[in-house]
């Protein structure tokens, strides 16, 4: 049995020991709650219910728990350049042990940290039986889904740590720019830009495992509410970030 209430005062005690009033830390907690919400909204759309949705919003609760020691050790989120995250929280919780302090029962366990370590992956692998692997596809699709929420109500500076008239002057590296008008993911160490960056996010569209989640996106037009947030000086760039707007937008009224 799932206790929810235990499992988010547990996370309350645990988030209680860094500095909340530090933007980053606290924009961690907020996707955290957020991402359970996230996870309610595919759960109901798929009438799950009980423990099989509770497991799942357990597993949003923990998903980010490394997110945290990995910005007090280096100031950054980038996995890439500091450490992986999701990697960092599955040993927090199994390895020191501090899953029983969310959940009593180890039944889950597995299903837990697999489903956290592989929701950051560029690719998952199709070895894990069909319950983890919806789970994992769960986790992932409701992590991506709020960084839309994240991209509209934080600041940019906060978000790709420049000064925004830095990143207005920047322009879109052709392989970004490539592999977004080819439906791909973009792969991190090849985004070159901060302006990269934030279009990266939202090719996370090309990701999704789940219909619900394509008109979740569809339903709040976050496509053009993610677009609208930056206007590149440059007229050349501004053609192209239309460009990947306009091929989005095709994309998700499929």
């Amino acid at each position: 049995m799932i206790d929810m209430q235990k499992a988010r005062v547990a996370f309350k005690d645990c988030v209680g020991h860094y500095d909340v009033h530090v933007d980053e830390i606290r924009l961690k907690i907020v996707h955290t709650y957020e991402v359970i919400k996230l996870t309610d909204y595919i759960c109901d759309k798929r009438h799950i219910k009980g423990d099989d949705k509770a497991l799942g919003e357990l597993i949003a609760l923990l998903h980010d728990i490394g997110r945290f020691e990995q910005f007090v050790r280096y100031g950054s989120y980038i996995d890439y350049q500091t450490i992986d995250h999701a990697q960092l929280g599955s040993d927090i919780l199994f390895k020191d042990g501090l899953i029983r302090s969310f959940v009593e029962d180890d039944q889950y366990d597995d299903i837990i940290r697999h489903a956290i370590e592989q929701h950051n992956k560029f690719q998952v692998s199709s070895s894990y039986d069909d319950q983890t692997m919806f789970y994992i596809r769960l986790i992932r699709d409701t992590d991506k889904l709020d960084n839309f929420r994240v991209k509209e109500t934080e600041k940019v500076e906060t978000l790709l740590h420049a000064p925004l008239d830095t990143i207005l002057q920047e322009d879109i590296t052709d392989k970004v720019y490539d592999d977004f008008m080819h439906h791909h993911l973009i792969y991190g160490p090849d985004r070159q830009s901060h302006i990269d960056m934030w279009v990266s996010l939202v090719a996370f569209i090309y990701d999704f495992n789940f219909p619900e989640s394509k008109q979740y996106v569809l339903e709040n037009d976050y496509i053009n509410r993610s677009f609208n947030r930056l206007t590149p000086a440059r007229e050349d760039v501004r053609q192209k970030y239309e460009a990947l707007r306009q091929e989005a937008l095709r994309y998700i009224h499929e």
